[in-house]
C-alpha cells in the first residue's frame, strides 16, 4: 500500500479527483474525540480542491455532545482560574467564604473531565482507522474543520468496523 506524505505534496502524483481517498504516512488525531485516521480525501470547493483529513467520528451525534462537554469544561476551568486570580490579587488576607462555590466548580470540572475521557475512549475503541502504518507511527493533532453534513447516526448503535456501512 502506498502511503503519501501530505506535507511535501506527494499526493499530487496520485492523480486524485474530488471524492477519492487514499492513505497518508502519519496518523491524524481529532482534537475533539481523539479518533485516529490516516485516510485523506480529496475535497473542498471547486477552485480550492485539495486533500482533507476528516474525522469520521463527526458522523455521530455523540461527537456534538463531546464537543459541548469540552466547551463547558473550558468555561468552568476559566472560571476557576479567574476566581483564584481575583482572590490572590484583591482578597488575600481578608476572610472570604469561597470554599463551597469553589468546591462546586472543582466537582463540575471533575465530572466533565470524566465524561470527556469516557466518550473519547468509546470513540477511539470503535472508530480508529489506521492502515499501513508501522507500530510506532507518528500522530498529529487536527481540528476537524470540514464537518459532517446531513443526518448524524448514534455511536451507541454502531457495531461495525470503520469504513463499513452502518
Amino acid at each position: 500500500m502506498k502511503l503519501y506524505n501530505l506535507d511535501n505534496g506527494e499526493w499530487r502524483e496520485g492523480g486524485f479527483k474530488r471524492g477519492d481517498s487514499w492513505r497518508v504516512d502519519v496518523a491524524y488525531q481529532c482534537e475533539i474525540c481523539h479518533v485516529k485516521t490516516n485516510r485523506a480525501v480529496m475535497g473542498g470547493p471547486q477552485m480550492m480542491t485539495g486533500p482533507r483529513i476528516l474525522c469520521h467520528g463527526d458522523e455521530y451525534q455523540e461527537h456534538d455532545k463531546l464537543e459541548s462537554l469540552l466547551k463547558q469544561y473550558k468555561c468552568v476551568d476559566e472560571q476557576i482560574k479567574m476566581f483564584e486570580e481575583i482572590k490572590r490579587r484583591f482578597v488575600s488576607g481578608r476572610p472570604l467564604n469561597m470554599r463551597g462555590m469553589m468546591d462546586d466548580l472543582y466537582v463540575q470540572v471533575e465530572l466533565l473531565n470524566a465524561g470527556i475521557n469516557g466518550w473519547r475512549g468509546v470513540f477511539s475503541e470503535r472508530l480508529d482507522d489506521i492502515e499501513g502504518l508501522s507500530a510506532d507511527f507518528k500522530v498529529k493533532q487536527f481540528y476537524p474543520v470540514a464537518r459532517h453534513v446531513g443526518e448524524k447516526k448514534y455511536l451507541e448503535e454502531a457495531t461495525e468496523a470503520p469504513g463499513e456501512t452502518l
